[in-house]
Formats: structure tokens, C-alpha cells, sequence
């Protein structure tokens, strides 16, 4: 039997119970009983030994063979009974008064009906509570403790449920007596924990530790900070859920940050908004006031303030924005994610973090980066992680002077090493060069691969030009895969052909677009490479289930191309050998275009042209969408027809 020492846990509770209610209110701490302030104690005297033995003995008549748990027996034999147990549990019961819960509700058999034909052990386990619990609480506001005998543990403790009759939510379970006595004595914290008032020797040292764990994570010493953070929090520091709820933003991709929707406190209107409008948006809330601040007059510039924002990112617009030099790298790397480059976005706010400077005390990183459209997906959680270890805000750290055997010489004025040399083009383009194979492979979030796509790459020209030469319109906003499912982008009059998103890698531009099912006629291709290669050279790529076609054209012509259409080959030109249909399909017996094969061709017409495709960009980022021509003609006199020539198979 596990042996408990209650007492310097509830004299503690006592001491600091009694010190911040003085502080917080004192009209009720002079209502106290005199017992509680005259002896500092919540408790009672110890239960008589034979006050114990008769609880033992009415658990066995209620047909109860388990010993009652060792941490509620140590309990009693300290103070039998407990005054203000948490915020709604006035009175805990003493051996007298701890007796069959009897299910006045008839809970047992409204959760037994809720039971699946196999449930789990846990779910048999709380039905069955309801009708075999003791009753702890004897006065609390609509809130029972109750002690389960049917759900014991290996070292002879029973569980604890609390049950809030107001909430309609199912109870909290706490593994023991003891548990759920120590989160009682954290729950007075975390209740007053906010209240201006709410003060003692525990509160004052928390936050003192609260501010030495800020510097600490603005040094870069993440998970130390968390820790403390995270305790401070526990026990409802207000200050420390602000901080760790905008650390947790950058590490899990995006969290609720508990701040007042004041639009004049930059530290909420540019960084905690976004977030909270990005979260609004996926959980496709259609009460906008969850994010537009409290429907009262003095909120209203605020909320109109914050419609601006609203709309900017539901229209994907939205610019996020910093002081100082992170500020400046901020713009350069919108820039380099807007056409596909998030590599180099990444690394223009990777190096500029150490100069990023803070809003105000409680501001300790840049999380409003994730409600940018461009920039957000950029900031993964694990990118977020290496952003928060690195100090910033003035705080690197310092690197101890090194030892020396003879006295230093006069010191002398030199000028810093420089920094060293940002990679060259060719160096990040090494870098970042995904291919063109990847897109066989399957997508990391949802688990599907694109059954269909077609593409275009134009060699030399920057994407603006790309889109003056091949858009219907001008460019519109940026949108990820998932956003072009929109009925903004479906075809509607006045948009005749399809949508692409639009970027570059490599030197090239490409137009990319992606569908379930996109109808292909060779007999009405409109070849879209030949009408861009113009004074440069482009090529196309068109892939859905059975077909894959390529094309490669220069200066307006279309030098060589070739069409699998299930066992069937068509050619055009003279193909290089690398891109030889019969090299990278299977025989007329095999599908011609299963997930090897789209492989092949796909890796032969990288290597052979060195071009790619940027895979962050395209799966998980946002890039700048046109309306394009439509690569497929009218039917009927007229239309333009694929002339092939070669060997039929």
C-alpha cells in the first residue's frame, strides 16, 4: 500500500487558499469561519479511527469487496473532510457522510443505451459508474464528486469522476483520489489565476519565472521555455497561455491566441487575426462575428477594421507585414514564393530571423506569418520549430571569451568577418530541383496521387510573360490545389477555358493545371507549347489514366511529339532517344501508361531538358492563377487538326 502525506499539500493549499482570497476579495474573506482564518486550515480534525472502520463496513453492505483506496483512507486520516475543494466543490464529505451516489438521474441507463454492440472496456466502465459510485461532494454548485469502485487500478486506487450537471458534457475522470484532489488544488489558480487581485507568494515567484522563460525563448532555448510556460499556464497564469499559445501557433501549424480583438494593438491585429480568420475559413464558420470581435458599439471600428482583413484573406490577398529587417525579408520572400520558389522564401526568413524585432514584451515570434497566403504554407511546423530555436530579438547568445596563458594584447580595432556568401542561382537551384517524377507520387496529406494533370514549360521567359502570352485574362489570386475546386474557378460565362496556376523553376515557366477527368481529342489539340515558343522553346505534357502525351516546340514549330493512348503510339518528329516511347512504355499487351511508366517518362523528360517542377509549391502552397485558352478546339469545319506520322502499334 502506497503510503500519502496529505499534509504539506493541504496546508500549502490552506496558506495560499486563505493569502489570495484577502487579495482578491476581501468582503468574502471576512465572511470566512472563524475556524478557517483563526487555524489557516481548509480541513477538519482527523476521522476517528472508527469513523473509518464504520465507512468500511457500509461499503461492504452496499456490496463493495474492494478496500477503500489508500490515498482517500491517508486523507481522512489527516482531515476529514475539505472545505472549497476547486471552484465548485464547497465541501468534500468525511467518513460520516461518504455513501452510495444512488443514480438519481438514472444516468446508468441512458449511457448504457448510448453503448455500441462492442464497446470499449472504458465506455462499460463509465455506464456502469453511475449506479455503483460513492458520493464525495455534499455541497458544491451542480457538481458531484464521485468515487468508483468498479474501475480500480493496480495499486488499489479507485477512480474519481467529476460530473458538472450544468455543463451536458460527460464526466472528467481523474486515475485516483489523489489526482483529482491535486488538480483541485491547481483549479484555484486556474480560476483566479486572472483576476487582477489574485496574488501570493506562489503567483509572485510563477512570474518571475514566466518572464525568465520569455528571454529564454527569444534566445532560442524552445523546449525549456515550453516547460516552464506550460506549468505557469497550468496554473492559470495569463500571461504564460499567451506566450505558449503563440509558440504552439508556429509549432502545430496554427492555434487559438487568447488576446482582446483590439485592432489599434498591432500584436493582434497582425499577427493573432489572421490566424483566427485562417481557422474560420477551414472550420467554413458562416458566423463571421467569431473573428470580427464582441457585437457591441464599443467594438464597432474594430470590427469594421477587421472586415478589411476578413476579406483580404478570404480573397487570398492578404499581406502579412513586420518592422525593421524581417520586415524586408518578409517582402523578398513573398515575392520568391508567389512563382513557386518556398526553398528560397524560406531561406530569405530564415536568415533574417535574429533581426526580427518584437511588438511589444509578450511578443515572442512571428506567428502571424502562417495567415499570409503565400507565406503560411511556407512556415511548416517543422520549419516553425527551427524559426523558434533560433535567437532573436536581440538575444543571441553569447560566446564565451577563450582562455589565455599570457596577458592580452592591447586591443586593436578590426572589422568583422562577413557574412558568408548567399548561395549562388546554380546553388539553389541544385538545391531545390524536385523533377518532374513526383508528380506519381502519392500526396502526403491526402494520401491520393493526380490522376489527371497537363502542364506547360516555356523556356527564358519570366511568368508574367507566360501569362500575357497564354492567359484569357489577367492574373488572379493565388489558390492551392484544393481552392481551385471553388465555383470562383468553374466555368462560367466569361470564363471559356481552363484554370492554371502560373510559375517558374529552373529558368522556366510553367502553367500547370490539374482535374479529375480532363477531356483530350488529338484530332482538336490546339498544341499550347507551339503558340508559346515563340523566339524560345516550350514543351507539354499532358497525363490522365490510359494516355500520356509530350510535345517540345521552338520558335512556333512543333519539332517532335508523341501520344501513348493506351496500347496505341503516335510520333512526330525525331524524338530524342532518351524520350523513345517504346524505351519508357510496356508492349501493346500491358497498359501503356501505368505508374512506372509515368515515371520514365516523366524522369527522361526532366533529365533531358534539365527542367522541374516545384513540389512544395504545387501539393502544399498557393501560386498566382489565369484563365487560359482552352487546349482543345471546337468541333466541327474548321478545327485544327494533329497530323502524326510514324509507326502505329
Amino acid at each position: 500500500m502506497k503510503i500519502f502525506e496529505w499534509g504539506p499539500l493541504l496546508k500549502r493549499w490552506s496558506e495560499e487558499w486563505l493569502e489570495a482570497l484577502a487579495a482578491e476579495e476581501p468582503e468574502e474573506f471576512e465572511e470566512l469561519e472563524e475556524d478557517i482564518v483563526r487555524d489557516r486550515w481548509l480541513g477538519f480534525a482527523p476521522a476517528d479511527p472508527s469513523g473509518i472502520t464504520a465507512l468500511e463496513e457500509r461499503v461492504r453492505r452496499l456490496g463493495i469487496a474492494a478496500p477503500l483506496p489508500p490515498s482517500l483512507r491517508a486523507f481522512l486520516e489527516t482531515t476529514n473532510g475539505w472545505r472549497h475543494a476547486g471552484g465548485f466543490v464547497h465541501l468534500l464529505a468525511g467518513a460520516e457522510s461518504i455513501d452510495s451516489y444512488g443514480d438519481p438521474y438514472g444516468l446508468q441507463r441512458l449511457y448504457e443505451e448510448n453503448l455500441d454492440a462492442d464497446p470499449p472496456k472504458e465506455e462499460v466502465l463509465l455506464a456502469g459508474m453511475w449506479g455503483r459510485a460513492l458520493q464525495l461532494s455534499l455541497d458544491s454548485d451542480m457538481t458531484d464528486v464521485l468515487l468508483d469502485p468498479g474501475d480500480v487500478g493496480a495499486d488499489g486506487e479507485w477512480a474519481v469522476y467529476v460530473h458538472h450537471g450544468w455543463s451536458g458534457e460527460r464526466p472528467d475522470r481523474h486515475d485516483s483520489f489523489r489526482v483529482f484532489m491535486e488538480r483541485m488544488y491547481k483549479q484555484v489558480y486556474q480560476l483566479g489565476g486572472g483576476h487582477s487581485g489574485f496574488e501570493n507568494a506562489v503567483t509572485r515567484e510563477l512570474d518571475a519565472k514566466v518572464e525568465d522563460a520569455r528571454v529564454a525563448c527569444l534566445r532560442g532555448e524552445l523546449d525549456e521555455a515550453l516547460t516552464v510556460l506550460g506549468e505557469a499556464r497550468e496554473l492559470g497564469r495569463e500571461r504564460a497561455g499567451l506566450l505558449v499559445a503563440q509558440l504552439r501557433a508556429l509549432l502545430d501549424g496554427g492555434a487559438w491566441v487568447p488576446l482582446d480583438p483590439r485592432m489599434d494593438d498591432p500584436l493582434y491585429a497582425g499577427e493573432v487575426l489572421p490566424l483566427k480568420v485562417c481557422d474560420h475559413l477551414r472550420q467554413f464558420r458562416h458566423d463571421d462575428s467569431f473573428v470580427l470581435g464582441p457585437v457591441t458599439e464599443d467594438y464597432a471600428t474594430d470590427r469594421e477594421r477587421a472586415k478589411v482583413v476578413l476579406q483580404q484573406i478570404r480573397e487570398r490577398t492578404y499581406e502579412y507585414t513586420s518592422p525593421g529587417p524581417f520586415g524586408r525579408a518578409v517582402e523578398e520572400a513573398r515575392e520568391l514564393a508567389r512563382w513557386g520558389d518556398t526553398d528560397g522564401a524560406w531561406r530569405a526568413l530564415a536568415a533574417a530571423v535574429p533581426r526580427w524585432e518584437p511588438y511589444r514584451d509578450d511578443h515572442v515570434a512571428p506567428f502571424g506569418l502562417l495567415g499570409d497566403p503565400l507565406l503560411g504554407p511556407v512556415v511548416t511546423p517543422e520549419r516553425g520549430r527551427q524559426l523558434l530555436t533560433t535567437p532573436r530579438a536581440g538575444q543571441a547568445r553569447a560566446t564565451p571569451e577563450p582562455a589565455v596563458a599570457h596577458p592580452p594584447e592591447p586591443a586593436v580595432a578590426h572589422t568583422p568577418a562577413p557574412p558568408p556568401a548567399p548561395a549562388s542561382a546554380a546553388e539553389r537551384r541544385a538545391a531545390a530541383h524536385d523533377g518532374l517524377g513526383w508528380l506519381t507520387r502519392q500526396h502526403p496529406a491526402t494520401g491520393a496521387r493526380r490522376e489527371s494533370y497537363r502542364f506547360v514549360l516555356v523556356d527564358g521567359i519570366r511568368p508574367e510573360e507566360l501569362a500575357e502570352r497564354f492567359g484569357t485574362g489577367t492574373l488572379e489570386p493565388v489558390a492551392g490545389e484544393s481552392e481551385l475546386r471553388h465555383p470562383q474557378f468553374s466555368r462560367q460565362p466569361g470564363r471559356p477555358g481552363p484554370t492554371a496556376r502560373i510559375g517558374a523553376r529552373d529558368g522556366w515557366s510553367f502553367a500547370f493545371e490539374s482535374a479529375h477527368r480532363l477531356h483530350f481529342d488529338p484530332s482538336r489539340l490546339r498544341h499550347p507549347g507551339t503558340e508559346l515558343s515563340c523566339g524560345t522553346r516550350a514543351l507539354t505534357v499532358w497525363r490522365q489514366p490510359g494516355l500520356f502525351h509530350f510535345a517540345c516546340a521552338e520558335d512556333g514549330e512543333q519539332r517532335y511529339a508523341f501520344t501513348v493512348h493506351q496500347a496505341v503510339f503516335h510520333r512526330t518528329g525525331t524524338l530524342p532517344a532518351a524520350l523513345d516511347p517504346d524505351r519508357l512504355f510496356a508492349g501493346p499487351a500491358e497498359p501503356a501508361t501505368d505508374l512506372s511508366d509515368e515515371r520514365r517518362a516523366l524522369d527522361a523528360i526532366a533529365a533531358t531538358y534539365g527542367v522541374s517542377l516545384p513540389r512544395f509549391a504545387l501539393d502544399h502552397g498557393r501560386l498566382p492563377t489565369l484563365p487560359t485558352r482552352p487546349w482543345i478546339g471546337p468541333a466541327g469545319p474548321g478545327a485544327a487538326y494533329m497530323t502524326v506520322t510514324g509507326t502505329e502499334r
